[in-house]
């Protein structure tokens, strides 16, 4: 027979037996390794261009971006010898996480943390109350998701690859993702000398430029708690111990009703919203806040659309989630009794309730609220109904306040003591597409929105009007009591609406985290008042000139540390509690305290502080420390 002619392998078999080799899978992985990395990068930056200048400037930043994904690709690959669906696991496992980081920035200004991943039920909680048609699309996309990688693994033929040298290459990846962890990822000073687009002090620039896989696994690393330089026990076991403090006899304090509003805001406030021909949101509000009973402001908090129990932290203990430093909600620290507000106000005779109609594991206030003090708590499991008492998917503004007026005047009829009762509201709480049902809208505009801006907004009032309803309500039944009673009401934090900033840019609030010092401490704004009864008046003298004796700030701005403090100072004549005095001494020279934007008593706006009081922040920062992981059980 005549010799025939070999035929020549075609293209696609040639790359195909290529991928097959040890070269061609490592090319293989590198180059999906680059890809999945570039994807996440699209995802969750906002401004490629000048990112990729820095990436230009620090071409290692992109590496460290790049490292993590080719691990877990290769960690999958010797695990299953299977290359297309190691590939795909790990293409949906980060481009998942990019996407869930968009939507948190979007929503609330704040990049997807590690810690995230603790509130799994609270985040379950959340999304029940999503409307209908969000619910589907996430389940499709879940759905999605578990059908690609069960395809990937069904078509994804084995790598003809030896027991050994899987083994090793186990070892190596797991050695070389330890050690990366443990020496570059986890070092501050590497990530802190990287460059950052716009405000370095915003964490979402941080995500923005130096990548959101490096910028992730750098906060699992510093998520741990250690005592800050210099910190010594003793000494804050001393300054405890400095004023021994004996109530005056027979001395009578008021009621203190102090209410958090969900998402509560003087948003409504905008020269280009107009509520003629329909209900102002804050009529009684600002009824309140203008009368000659009340001293009223805005407190700066620690979080921008969420973080409900760092604003309740913060003012129930006179420490700052600012100060910890630390990506985990502030009630995480707590596992002890703390000697905080209500504890302090139990020992001058006040009895101390606490009323959050939702779940009680929410944030373990189950747990916290009574370290905290609080002898009574009433949640959602014991004393109401979601069935029949919700409203957007919580319980409604009014039932909240039937619950406070009844325990406040159950409390007065049966007892002589006073009472402190602490209620955190939740029907507001987002997200607000759809929130309230099919509404019409409740304001005008002179700037042009479309049919969802304006239903968002319109929704969103709504819950601060059924909110403000029930302030008025509150504020009669004080005025017709014989009672003194004092009123306190502030909001959690500032909404966070699912097109993000746009409602802020669009009616030209001057919120802005790249912005001005200005600009970036009115992100965490949130409006709130102090208001007494004529009884209290009598009892205790009129706000106004007390706040004028004990120097606050004329514009009633102020940290969400000191407002706690401050009704302290007010209402408890004599009290001193050692970090509480001091809180209240750097209240006096710097009513705000943001970490990096402080505002001095006469209402300027700066990034620096002297010496004195750069050493009173620390003093309270190590103090803070102390109580949560030190103080013995008062």
């Amino acid at each position: 027979m005549p010799n025939q002619k070999k035929t020549k392998p075609s293209l696609l078999y040639r790359i195909k037996h290529f991928i097959g080799t040890p070269a061609g899978i490592s090319l293989a992985v590198l180059f999906w390794s680059v890809f999945i990395t570039g994807v996440v990068y699209l995802i969750t930056t906002t401004q490629i261009l000048r990112v990729g200048w820095r990436i230009v400037q620090a071409p290692t930043m992109l590496l460290l971006n790049i490292l993590p994904v080719l691990l877990v690709i290769l960690l999958l690959f010797f695990l299953t010898r299977k290359l297309f669906f190691s590939v795909s696991c790990s293409a949906v496992l980060f481009i998942f996480f990019a996407v869930t980081d968009r939507v948190k920035v979007i929503m609330r200004q704040e990049p997807l943390l590690p810690t995230d991943l603790t509130l799994v039920k609270e985040t379950v909680a959340i999304l029940k109350t999503f409307p209908v048609y969000q619910l589907v699309l996430i389940g499709l996309l879940l759905v999605a998701f578990v059908v690609l990688l069960v395809l990937s693994f069904k078509k994804s033929r084995k790598t003809d690859l030896p027991v050994i040298p899987r083994v090793i290459g186990l070892v190596l990846v797991i050695a070389c993702a330890f050690g990366a962890n443990q020496f570059i990822y986890a070092d501050k000073g590497r990530y802190d000398a990287y460059p950052t687009v716009d405000n370095p002090y915003f964490q979402v620039n941080q995500y923005n430029t130096k990548g959101m896989i490096y910028s992730f696994l750098h906060q699992y690393n510093i998520t741990k708690m250690t005592a800050p330089e210099g910190y010594d026990a003793n000494y804050f076991a001393e300054l405890e111990n400095t004023t021994q403090w004996a109530p005056p006899v027979n001395q009578e304090y008021p009621h203190i009703i102090m209410i958090m509003g969900e998402a509560f805001s003087d948003l409504s406030e905008n020269p280009h919203l107009d509520f003629t021909g329909y209900r102002d949101p804050l009529q009684n509000f600002k009824a309140i806040c203008n009368s000659d009973n009340a001293y009223s402001g805005h407190i700066a908090v620690a979080n921008f659309g969420g973080g409900t129990s760092n604003s309740e932290y913060d003012v129930l203990t006179g420490c700052a989630t600012r100060y910890l430093d630390n990506p985990l909600p502030s009630y995480n620290f707590i596992h002890g009794d703390f000697d905080g507000i209500p504890r302090q106000l139990q020992k001058v005779g006040y009895e101390t309730l606490s009323i959050h109609p939702g779940y009680a594991w929410f944030y373990n206030r189950q747990n916290v609220y009574p370290d905290l003090g609080f002898e009574t708590c009433y949640f959602l499991e014991d004393s109401f109904d979601l069935e029949t008492q919700g409203y957007g998917g919580y319980i409604n503004e009014v039932v909240t306040m039937d619950k406070i007026i009844d325990t406040l005047d159950t409390h007065i009829q049966e007892k002589d003591s006073p009472l402190f009762s602490f209620t955190v509201t939740i029907q507001n709480h987002g997200p607000y597409e759809k929130h309230y049902g099919t509404l019409p809208a409740n304001f005008s505009t002179d700037v042009p929105l479309d049919e969802t801006q304006t239903d968002l907004l319109t929704q969103y009032f709504t819950g601060v009007i059924d909110a403000d309803e029930q302030i008025g309500r509150l504020k009669e039944y004080a005025e017709n009591s014989e009672e003194p009673i004092v009123l306190v009401y502030f909001g959690d934090h500032l909404p966070g609406f699912s097109n993000g900033m746009e409602f802020f840019d669009l009616l030209d609030y001057p919120i802005d985290a790249n912005g001005t010092p200005e600009e970036q401490l009115a992100v965490y704004e949130t409006p709130y008042f102090i208001w007494q009864n004529d009884s209290a008046e009598a009892l205790c003298g009129n706000i106004k000139d007390s706040a004028a004796k004990l120097e606050l700030p004329e514009n009633g701005l102020m940290s969400s540390q000191f407002l706690g403090t401050t009704v302290l100072e007010l209402f408890v004549p004599g009290y001193e509690s050692p970090l509480h005095q001091l809180n209240n001494m750097l209240r006096k020279e710097l009513p705000v305290c943001a970490n990096t934007i402080y505002v001095d008593a006469d209402g300027n706006y700066t990034e620096f502080i002297s010496a004195k009081q750069q050493e009173m922040v620390k003093t309270l920062k190590n103090w803070q420390y102390y109580k949560l992981f030190d103080e013995k059980s008062p």
